[in-house]
């Protein structure tokens, strides 16, 4: 099979889209060199799109970018291609939510069989495709013609960069989407000890429209949460910066939105630069011009966001209370008694005597809040919440009295809302979170 094609991009009509389709057995999120393939967005004069898929995967992502700049909004010439299958609408979201976005196109379609003389009449009527090919291809170059030298195709239709404000007032199914935002909180989908074991994670992100208009705007939350799944393409240097605890601006390339939620999925990129051939538009501008703010906790705080609380405590749960030694040069917590003195400690990653552990402790209170004062309210503190809060409760053997902390402020604390139940009664769980000065961090 031969092909004469235009390498579409996406947002609306005709581009080239040069996108990674993970291979789904060995791809995870935060791995920073990964196997993915290379796929291709194609679309012929006569309308028609096709997902191109190369067999051999990439083992960096480095080449990607290259191979971007090489193809992306040019025509190319196809050989030996094999139709690996034809989907349709509501199997592949991804996919058709990047197709429409491209709808309807910039210039007349090539209809088989008819003159040209009404093809703008019939490319306004037209709906937008239904199916799509995917087809496979060997990665050698020698399948794939391209005149480097060409410049870009007027059919071509960068990706509109919108703001996240922009992106909330969107009523479409399912749109694709492209933007800026500062990454400020980073949380596993699934319980694990690393980023690298898990396999999709939320991104809790904000930019300048979500900031500078919120006293404008009161129903508009100041913090989004985007679901990031294992079938996203993640650049290497977007895990590091995601591992890192500093603030990152991040590029999300191709992203979906719809009920109220953004989505990351296979054909979503997310990158630390902005990819050449992207549209210019206000939302560029990412800088923040202080401190980043949130929303406090209150009757609309939903669950799997991030807030500010500040209260009084009213409980403690006694039950999940407890405490811990911990070594005071590495901070291990696998230590045990010493063999050779009872009285002492031992680091088993050390492999030293503990002269002076470090308590650690598991606390969690109940605190009434002005904000929603029917719920109740249970936070689970950091360490150093924890350590503020019982500082004037210890007495004189080293234990902790109850009664000593009941009726102390705790706040403003950053919050991960964990659960918000209404029956039988009103209880929100929380969890103490630190957060990146991301306002106050220049953008490279």
């Amino acid at each position: 099979m031969e092909l004469n094609m235009q390498v579409l991009q996406t947002n609306k009509r005709h581009i080239l889209k040069q996108v990674l389709t993970p291979k789904c057995t060995t791809h995870r999120i935060n791995c920073v060199y990964f196997f993915s393939r290379l796929c291709l967005l194609v679309q012929d004069t006569y309308g028609m799109f096709s997902e191109i898929q190369f067999q051999v995967p990439f083992s960096s992502p480095e080449p990607i970018e290259e191979y971007s700049k090489r193809w992306e909004g040019k025509h190319i010439r196809l050989s030996g291609m094999k139709i690996l299958q034809r989907v349709v609408r509501g199997k592949v979201l991804g996919l058709f939510s990047l197709i429409d976005s491209m709808w309807p196109p910039r210039l007349p379609l090539k209809v088989p069989g008819q003159s040209q003389e009404n093809d703008m009449q019939i490319t306004a009527d037209m709906p937008p495709p239904s199916f799509c090919y995917i087809l496979v291809a060997s990665s050698e170059q020698r399948h794939i013609e391209v005149d480097e030298e060409e410049q870009i195709s007027n059919l071509y239709f960068p990706p509109a960069v919108h703001c996240l404000k922009e992106i909330l007032q969107i009523y479409n199914l399912y749109q694709c989407c492209s933007f800026w935002a500062h990454v400020l909180y980073r949380r596993l989908q699934e319980t694990g000890s690393t980023l690298s074991s898990q396999t999709q994670c939320w991104l809790f992100v904000t930019d300048l429209s979500l900031q500078s208009g919120a006293e404008f705007s009161p129903g508009t939350p100041k913090i989004l949460p985007v679901s990031v799944a294992s079938s996203c393409v993640i650049d290497g240097e977007v895990m590091e910066a995601l591992k890192s605890t500093s603030p990152c601006v991040v590029f999300f390339k191709d992203a979906i939105y719809g009920n109220g939620r953004i989505i990351c999925i296979e054909r979503t990129v997310l990158l630390l630069q902005k990819p050449l051939l992207c549209r210019a538009a206000d939302a560029d501008i990412t800088e923040l011009t202080g401190p980043v703010k949130l929303d406090e906790l209150d009757s609309a705080t939903q669950v799997n966001s991030i807030c500010t609380v500040r209260g009084i405590v009213v409980g403690v749960n006694e039950k999940t209370a407890f405490s811990w030694p911990t070594c005071n040069r590495c901070g291990n917590g696998n230590v045990e008694q010493h063999l050779q003195d009872r009285g002492l400690l031992y680091c088993n990653q050390c492999c030293e005597a503990i002269v002076s552990p470090v308590i650690k402790m598991h606390l969690e209170v109940f605190v009434h809040c002005q904000s929603r004062p029917l719920s109740t309210v249970k936070i689970k503190l950091l360490q150093k919440t924890i350590s503020s809060l019982l500082d004037s409760s210890v007495t004189e053997d080293g234990s902790y009295e109850v009664k000593n902390v009941l009726g102390k402020e705790v706040g403003f604390l950053y919050c991960y809302v964990q659960s918000v139940t209404n029956h039988p009664s009103s209880c929100v769980g929380l969890e103490e979170i630190v957060l990146p000065d991301a306002g106050r961090k220049e953008r490279k």
